[in-house]
């Protein structure tokens, strides 16, 4: 399936609806700054991708992460490890992320999509627009049987690149952070603080290029739904927003070159912050969106980035 480029006089937007619908760069026009992090086996990555050669790997979880590109995914009817959902095993970061979108329309600067779930009774209608420097993301989620069910969504944009070159800061209207309790026990925090005893860090202040920091969790009890990652040293600025009544965290990644080991081997300067409809793990995972019996569900995200000339 043809890849496709959105864009305006400000924003180009490089879709590929083959796998995913994979957003897999955001691009400042006039600078050529690009936001989304790549990842360090990209181009094996694209390799299979275009099938030139097969996955290599047999774990589940690694072969979902030998074919990830980096960019922005959604993360549906699963997010995180493979588990049961009803009477289905459903894999690593779910069907919609390794599926084949169908384009239903497309121009200059929108496109219109859509995905039929297999493992769950779902349909995906998506619609994306590029309006000056501002990107629109708006999906339809329809429960297409007589049963109630409860399904994951997560909203998956990873940054890096020009964005993440440089001094940063996050500003957010979450008020609490938690640790992922897999990995932590620990309570939730205050933000912009972490709860961690020994670390005193500002949450607000992104580890500089050359630090070693990887730290998994959320932000949570949002006033209305919005962050935004700045670039102190290139003037340079994305902002996020959606209804957090529908989606009520945000999963925090950052792989600031912090993990040894498979897969990573501290190669990669990469910051998520994902609007939510779950916890990353822990009581709180059992929250999912519900879909009562041919119900449907509106689930728009709005991102916009802005330059030293002040466009957003």
């Amino acid at each position: 399936m043809t890849p496709l480029t959105l864009s305006s006089r400000l924003l180009r937007v490089d879709l590929d609806p083959g796998r995913g619908a994979d957003i897999l760069q955001i691009t400042d026009a006039g600078s050529g700054a690009g936001i989304l992090a790549s990842t360090p086996w990209r181009a094996r990555a694209d390799i299979i991708r275009n099938r030139v050669m097969a996955p290599s790997a047999v774990d589940p979880t690694d072969r979902w992460l030998e074919q990830y590109r980096g960019g922005w995914q959604t993360l549906c009817p699963n997010a995180g490890p493979p588990r049961k959902l009803g009477a289905t095993e459903v894999g690593f970061h779910g069907e919609a992320s390794v599926s084949a979108w169908q384009v239903k329309a497309s121009d200059d600067s929108s496109a219109r999509l859509s995905l039929d779930l297999f493992s769950v009774p779902v349909r995906i209608e998506r619609e994306l627009r590029v309006e000056g420097a501002t990107l629109v993301q708006s999906d339809v989620l329809t429960n297409l049987s007589g049963d109630g069910i409860d399904i994951d969504y997560v909203s998956h944009p990873a940054f890096g690149g020009a964005l993440l070159d440089g001094a940063c800061r996050v500003d957010t209207d979450a008020r609490s952070f938690t640790l992922d309790p897999d990995e932590h026990n620990l309570p939730s925090s205050e933000w912009p603080h972490t709860p961690e005893a020994d670390d005193a860090s500002d949450l607000r202040v992104v580890p500089l290029p050359g630090e070693s920091v990887r730290r998994f969790g959320w932000l949570s009890d949002f006033e209305a739904g919005w962050y935004s990652i700045t670039n102190l040293d290139r003037a340079l600025a994305v902002n996020v927003e959606w209804d957090a009544r529908i989606l009520p965290h945000a999963w925090w990644w950052q792989e600031l070159n912090g993990s040894r080991g498979h897969p990573w081997f501290q190669r990669a300067r990469i910051m998520a912050i994902e609007p939510a409809s779950t916890a990353t793990s822990g009581a709180g995972r059992s929250a999912t969106l519900a879909l009562g019996p041919s119900a449907s569900t509106q689930i728009a995200i709005t991102l916009s980035l802005a330059t030293t000339a002040g466009r957003s």
